[in-house]
């Protein structure tokens, strides 16, 4: 166990979390970073929101008003990257606010500090860390399906570092808005590991066959302008100006009527997933 606490009204969700063995995973030491650091944009302040707040050990959820949800990565000494017990706590907190059901219109996710995410911890590769591959990959899906199961509009907050499965998170939700200086990177053939929860076709889905294959083939980074020019995102503003861009998309999303507004977010969803379902066979 990694000693999160029960998250209030999603006890099924909890313990489905829990049969599928995430929360058993090993512990592995602190060493390096996800990615290095120097690869991505420089510090800046991250936005904030006001409301109640619901915490766990590396994941955060904030309130504001009756409308909108905030979740938040909380490991920014790691540009967030994502260790088991990260995907453990994201798991849980999409199910927390799942559990609101229609309440919620719209669910932000972002990353404490300088980073959205990195990607995956390397340090769960590590031999000594005695978490198989295939484990890994399982996890990860885990965090995946629960995100693309989230009732309200869910928008992912991108800046710095996007990295491996931080693409693959942001490329789960609906709208995608990242600062000009975000730069992302899918490294994952790099490191001798294969990109997977839901990543191939999800990404293929989001950005096109030809740019997807480039990408995670090569694995070269890539920049916010040609990830919004492919279509991956919603859209591009200077860093200064993210945190109101987000602010006035999510109220834009608030202010609609939520029976309809969530209609149609399933109905598009149906449809996406008829046409390119975002499970990797595995």
């Amino acid at each position: 166990m990694i000693g999160i606490g029960v998250v209030s009204g999603v006890h099924a969700q909890r313990v489905e979390v829990q049969q599928l063995g995430i929360d058993q995973w090993p512990s592995c030491p602190e060493q390096s970073l996800t990615l290095p650091a120097r690869r991505f944009g420089g510090r800046r302040r991250w936005p904030r929101t006001e409301g109640d707040r619901s915490r766990m050990d590396e994941v955060s959820i904030s309130y504001r008003g009756d409308f909108q949800a905030t979740i938040t990565i909380e490991r920014p000494d790691t540009l967030n990257s994502l260790a088991a017990s990260t995907l453990t706590a994201l798991a849980r907190a999409a199910a927390e606010v799942s559990a609101r059901g229609d309440s919620l219109k719209v669910v932000l996710l972002q990353g404490r500090g300088r980073a959205f995410s990195s990607g995956l911890d390397l340090r769960m590769l590590e031999p000594d860390c005695g978490v198989p591959v295939r484990d890994i990959v399982r996890g990860g899906q885990t965090v995946m399906e629960p995100f693309d199961a989230i009732p309200a509009v869910t928008v992912p907050v991108l800046r710095g570092a996007v990295g491996g499965g931080g693409v693959v998170l942001a490329s789960a939700c609906d709208l995608r808005i990242a600062a000009e200086d975000t730069y992302f990177s899918l490294p994952e053939v790099e490191l001798g590991v294969p990109v997977r929860w839901g990543g191939v076709p999800r990404l293929v889905r989001e950005m096109g066959p030809s740019l997807a294959r480039e990408l995670m083939l090569t694995c070269r980074s890539f920049t916010a302008e040609e990830a919004k020019a492919a279509g991956f995102l919603t859209r591009v503003v200077p860093p200064a100006e993210l945190e109101d861009a987000v602010r006035e998309l999510a109220d834009t999303l608030c202010g609609k009527p939520a029976r309809a507004l969530l209609a149609v977010k399933r109905s598009i969803a149906e449809a996406v997933e008829m046409m390119t379902p975002a499970r990797d066979g595995l």
